[in-house]
């Protein structure tokens, strides 16, 4: 008869029963199950948060800039207020100014940042206050003629109703984690009706990972919120563009260039925003968190006086962009207009979203590009909307350090295959472009001055990577059971024992000793075997566990030793492992990453150590 599992022993190491039920909860936990079905609730209320934001916005700016109570969809360009304009701007700089002053800091700025910090360093915990004074701080901002995008603020807004949501059904930070994150990408698709934007802006900026048990719930709650935005505002692409189509696959070769010149206005748009961060921060005035987001205002107010397509999310300027609706001069002014007036507005402390502001430096951008290129190569050029819109993808790709985000948000606006190469060609180009010239992102500049360092790339972890059986120790003695102390100590000197398994006469596992067991009873006259000694307070393994399954386990018994037994059921010790050749691995990574040649041959060396 078998002994009974020692203490040490896991249940799901053991996995016992039927194929079918040691399959349940392997690859998934049940508990998913539910956090689906918050997702769905997040999601319900992110479509109805994001679609009461956008009526807020459009309220205000038929009061600020056309002196009417309505919720009619509207935009600041086509005002008629003349040289007054310049002060509109101000009054919503100001009451952003009030709020972050005396109410809640974390206004500043698009929102993003925030939802990271709250992800990564906050145990997922964002405050009701911040639901609540965000859309009505965004609303202000941009219905006085704030030259930003909704989806920011939203994005921030939906990923505090997740986290609240995830604190009042008191569920555990990685839950609250994946709940902020669903609210985070309902958000983003109910402002775009682009689910699949919305889940990706979830994965590449707060959730750092591409897991079943966190994907599942976030895509749901996506398309939840698709579905809300659908039902208000119909099916119809916020920016419907024409059928795309490349002239031939060398065309290619110009939106990679066209890649890299949008990657370099990128990084001048981090750069001199992070500039007049610092700038507007350390203005010698009194109270200057009030202050700062006026006068960046006014002096948006004075820029959309020349050029009025600043003002609001400029929505309507995108689609003029991507349908070949404005001269090559307006086109670049704009554009240039659209820069400073989002950096001066944003660095000065006002509040609102980068994606559609930068879709509107890059289209206007991408569009002159086009129509110069026209002139020297007019077989080669396709519509100069189709280079509006790669543009568009590579200026939010790269500051934003999202390329997926931002290629399936683009193709999903156009709808249209076709134009997927082009967009993979340019945003990829721009991402790496930024990168190679800036350490930050526009999310993560923030962050890192407050001594926060961020890494917005992900990738498996190297405990995922292995078996227990690529750093088991194949090489170990046993004791039996029944062995006394003085033939163990005869046979074995404690200063050379690591890890001695100890079994009985069929080879069962029964527990362990290590060197400072051997000495414990030292002194004693009463015969002391193996069996008494024997501890309990380590891991059994399964061949083909990974090494990720047993750390966890290690970590929850607070144990240092792994025992490898074999996968029919009886507990026969084939290996053993400590957590220093779990460590091991690091220094394998390294090797595996390393440009030098003799990094292989050191990696096989530590596999067969």
């Amino acid at each position: 008869m078998e002994n009974p599992a020692p203490a040490g022993h896991s249940p799901s190491a053991d996995r016992g029963g039927s194929p079918r039920k040691r399959e349940f909860g392997v690859a998934l936990e049940p508990s998913i199950v539910r956090l689906c079905a918050y997702a769905l609730l997040v999601g319900f209320i992110g479509g109805l948060v994001a679609q009461g934001l956008l009526e807020l916005i459009y309220l205000f700016t038929n009061i600020f800039f056309y002196g009417h109570w309505s919720f009619a969809v509207t935009y600041p360009a086509h005002h008629h207020l003349g040289a007054w304009v310049i002060f509109i701007p101000p009054i919503g700089g100001l009451a952003v100014g009030l709020m972050v002053y005396y109410w809640e800091p974390t206004l500043k700025g698009h929102g993003i940042p925030e939802a990271m910090e709250a992800v990564l360093f906050g145990r997922s915990r964002m405050r009701v206050r911040v639901a609540i004074l965000k859309p009505l701080a965004t609303a202000f901002a941009i219905g006085t003629g704030g030259p930003f995008g909704a989806e920011g603020p939203i994005i921030q807004t939906g990923a505090a109703f997740g986290s609240i949501f995830g604190q009042l059904v008191r569920l555990s930070p990685y839950q609250r984690r994946v709940l902020l994150a669903a609210g985070a990408a309902a958000g983003m698709a109910a402002t775009f009706t682009a689910p699949l934007a919305g889940m990706m802006v979830a994965i590449e900026l707060l959730l750092f990972e591409f897991r079943a048990r966190s994907f599942i719930p976030v895509a749901l709650a996506s398309v939840m919120a698709t579905a809300v935005r659908v039902h208000f505002a119909g099916w119809a692409p916020l920016f419907p563009t024409p059928a795309f189509s490349l002239t031939s696959m060398q065309e290619l070769w110009l939106f990679a260039l066209l890649g890299i010149i949008v990657g370099l206005i990128g990084v001048a748009m981090i750069r001199v925003l992070f500039w007049l961060e610092d700038f507007f921060d350390h203005l010698p005035i009194p109270r200057a968190l009030i202050w700062s987001p006026a006068i960046g205002a006014w002096l948006l107010g004075m820029i959309g006086y020349f050029y009025p397509q600043v003002f609001g999310t400029g929505y309507d300027t995108i689609r003029d962009m991507l349908n070949d609706r404005l001269t090559a001069g307006r086109l670049l002014g704009v554009s240039i207009a659209k820069f400073w007036a989002l950096t001066i507005s944003l660095g000065s402390g006002t509040t609102g979203g980068v994606f559609a502001p930068s879709l509107i430096v890059g289209g206007g951008a991408g569009a002159v590009y086009a129509m110069l290129w026209h002139h020297v190569l007019p077989r080669w050029m396709s519509d100069p909307a189709l280079y509006a819109l790669a543009a568009m993808g590579g200026i939010f790709g790269g500051i934003a350090r999202a390329p997926l985000t931002s290629i399936l948000f683009l193709f999903e606006l156009s709808r249209n295959p076709n134009s997927l190469l082009p967009l993979i060609v340019c945003v990829m180009v721009a991402d790496g472009w930024v990168r190679l010239f800036s350490s930050e992102s526009i999310m993560t500049g923030k962050l890192v001055k407050r001594g926060i360092i961020v890494s917005q790339d992900y990738s498996v972890p190297i405990l995922a990577r292995f078996r227990i059986d690529d750093v088991m120790r194949k090489e170990f003695s046993v004791v039996p059971a029944d062995a006394e102390l003085k033939t163990i100590l005869a046979d074995f000197s404690p200063e050379n024992v690591g890890v001695l398994p100890v079994v009985e006469r069929d080879g069962t596992l029964v527990g362990i000793v290590e060197a400072h067991d051997l000495l414990k009873p030292e002194g004693t006259d009463r015969r002391v075997t193996a069996r008494e000694i024997a501890r309990q307070d380590y891991v059994i393994a399964r061949v083909g566990d990974s090494v990720d399954r047993v750390t966890r386990e290690m970590l929850v018994k607070n144990v240092e030793n792994v025992v490898v037994v074999k996968q029919n059921g009886h507990l026969r010790p084939i290996g053993i492992a400590r957590a220093s050749d779990i460590l091991r691995l690091r220094r394998w990574l390294v090797e595996e990453e390393s440009r030098d040649a003799g990094a292989e041959a050191g990696l096989s060396r530590g596999k067969q150590s």
